[in-house]
């Protein structure tokens, strides 16, 4: 696992002040209105058997992470350490991003497949199970906003860039694992990748939402008894399609 990029930053993560979102103490790279930032989300599970792919990071993540790799470093933790510890805190981090992220799982019956209680200890006893990552590693703002797919990443220039020396670097490690993609936005990109040669159909995973808080009440609905009228914008097609296959292949199998 590279470490350059942690010990380039680690004067800012350890300085007197602590890194905000958007820092620009930590900006990466840029074009145009697009930045990228620098959050330690390097660390990839060799034994993972299911990646959660989102879109990028977002403020909580990049907070979350920064200062979980802080802590570690100030304690004297190696790169790598740090590293790992920022990806357990950091990866899909908040609420109800979390909980929403762990119902769509359990309802789907992630847990049954991996052997598990609860979808829940993916995040906890069952880490080694779980690579938890973004197709742009690092954290994306457009116009100091939450990059939520515009510009296409698959044909700006400099996301392309970032999505294939990192998200395809990862597809090619982790030979073994499924991708599970976290709403239409992410399934769209993966999409591309395989029209692309990059990744593999059979081991992609469609059809679960995107576990952000504008999604909760779409969630609800969808993992509930469903007697209520659909919510505003939902399509629970593809979300069911999604998980009967699932099922049909990993569950009753």
């Amino acid at each position: 696992m590279k470490t350059d990029l942690i010990e380039k930053y680690a004067p800012i993560l350890c300085g007197s002040t602590p890194p905000v979102v958007r820092d620009p103490r930590l900006l990466m790279d840029a074009s145009g209105d697009v930045k990228i930032y620098y959050a330690p989300f390097e660390y990839i599970n060799p034994s993972a058997r299911i990646v959660l792919v989102g879109i990028t990071p977002g403020p909580t993540q990049m907070v979350n992470a920064n200062n979980e790799a802080r802590r570690a470093l100030q304690a004297g933790k190696s790169s790598t350490e740090a590293i790992q510890a920022a990806k357990s805190v950091g990866a899909f981090s908040g609420e109800p991003l979390r909980s929403n992220l762990i119902n769509q799982l359990n309802h789907w019956g992630f847990h049954k497949w991996l052997g598990l209680t609860d979808s829940a200890d993916l995040f906890s006893t069952s880490r080694h199970l779980v690579q938890t990552t973004s197709l742009l590693r690092y954290p994306v703002f457009v116009k100091d906003d939450d990059y939520r797919g515009s510009p296409d990443m698959t044909k700006h220039p400099l996301l392309r860039k970032y999505l294939l020396d990192n998200f395809a670097a990862e597809v090619e490690e982790l030979k073994d694992a499924v991708f599970v993609g976290l709403g239409p936005q992410v399934q769209k990109v993966l999409d591309r990748l395989i029209q692309e040669r990059v990744l593999n159909p059979e081991r992609v995973i469609g059809g679960m939402l995107h576990p952000s808080g504008n999604c909760t009440y779409r969630i609800n609905y969808l993992i509930g008894d469903r007697n209520a009228p659909i919510p505003h914008a939902t399509n629970p097609v593809p979300y069911d399609q999604g998980r009967r296959a699932f099922r049909e292949r990993f569950v009753t199998a």
